[in-house]
């Protein structure tokens, strides 16, 4: 896929609509889950940071940097929806983990020795959290909520794609941090 399919599909998905965050009951158990995609390690938080940081520390790749901000202000989206989904199911919004463990700066990845491991990272990050949301939906028994997470899917499959097209680009031009 090239940078104007890329941005084509985008833009489509985009006019996708997140579902409403409504009719949804306190739920104690499943919003304990929630909490490792909201704000674990491994969450929406976690990669909204990462994201900023990369992009940030990598000026020199205009278009890398481009679409790690579009792709973190989709993140703090998801973000925010989750967030509405904990308040719904009857618990606070705090920035911790689901064994209540309080996010850390050190869940943000700094270190690289290419662009390439860079993008090899974001990918894997992406792929786990789609492993992790569709997980969350096999035990939902809230339709809203699996809806939610279904469109929160498509936009980290998208992701995916994006962080493959840019490595495809940037791989062979040895490009380091």
């Amino acid at each position: 896929m090239n940078y104007q399919e890329l941005n084509f599909m985008l833009k489509e998905l985009s006019r996708i609509p997140y579902p409403k965050v409504e009719n949804i009951s306190p739920d104690y158990h499943f919003g304990r889950m929630l909490y490792d995609a909201y704000s674990g390690s491994k969450s929406e938080l976690t990669t909204i940071l990462s994201y900023v940081f990369e992009y940030l520390t990598n000026k020199d790749y205009e278009e890398v940097v481009s679409f790690l901000k579009m792709i973190s202000k989709q993140e703090m989206k998801h973000l925010e929806l989750l967030g509405e989904i904990l308040v719904c199911l009857g618990l606070e919004p705090y920035y911790m983990s689901t064994y209540g463990n309080k996010w850390c700066s050190d869940n943000v990845k700094s270190t690289f020795h290419s662009l390439e491991e860079m993008l090899n990272f974001n990918i894997e990050m992406e792929k786990g959290a789609i492993e992790g949301y569709q997980h969350l939906i096999e035990i939902c028994q809230n339709s809203t909520i699996k809806s939610v997470l279904a469109r929160i899917i498509m936009d980290e499959e998208s992701h995916v794609q994006i962080f493959k097209m840019l490595k495809e680009k940037y791989a062979s031009c040895g490009c380091e941090n």
